[in-house]
């Protein structure tokens, strides 16, 4: 008897349950282009419940800097396809024996000043002698 009721069991939680799966859940709400840390993601097994084509991962997480396309509600699953890593672009520019790097977007360039756009969306003019306007 003891055989049997095993074997059912074992039909049951195999052959006919669910697919177990390990899905990233949000901790708390994320807004529209906003970081995403690994503080705020969960990993959760769930049956069958959610539907992405890929799930994003604390490994993958932690190596990338990942922000949001859309808001995400707390306790919604976090699919690769609704986060996105910027592009972030550098510009090197010269002062005579001074070099300097910055992660902007460059706009104009002439031979008395540089002009771009920071990363937060601020236009900048920078001159070759320094100053800054």
């Amino acid at each position: 008897m003891f055989r049997f009721l095993l074997l059912i069991s074992f039909f049951i939680s195999f052959g006919f349950g669910d697919n177990i799966q390990v899905v990233p859940l949000a901790n708390k709400t994320i807004d529209y282009k906003n970081k995403i840390y690994s503080k705020d993601v969960r990993m959760v097994q769930v049956n069958n419940e959610y539907k992405c084509k890929e799930y994003l991962d604390l490994i993958t997480l932690k190596k990338n800097k990942y922000f949001a396309k859309h808001y995400i509600a707390k306790d919604r699953v976090l699919c690769a396809n609704n986060v996105y890593v910027p592009e972030i672009n550098k510009v090197n520019f010269k002062f005579g024996s001074l070099e300097i790097e910055k992660e902007a977007e460059l706009i104009q360039e002439t031979n008395s000043y540089i002009k771009i756009k920071n990363v937060d969306g601020t236009i900048e003019k920078i001159y070759t002698d320094g100053r800054i306007q």
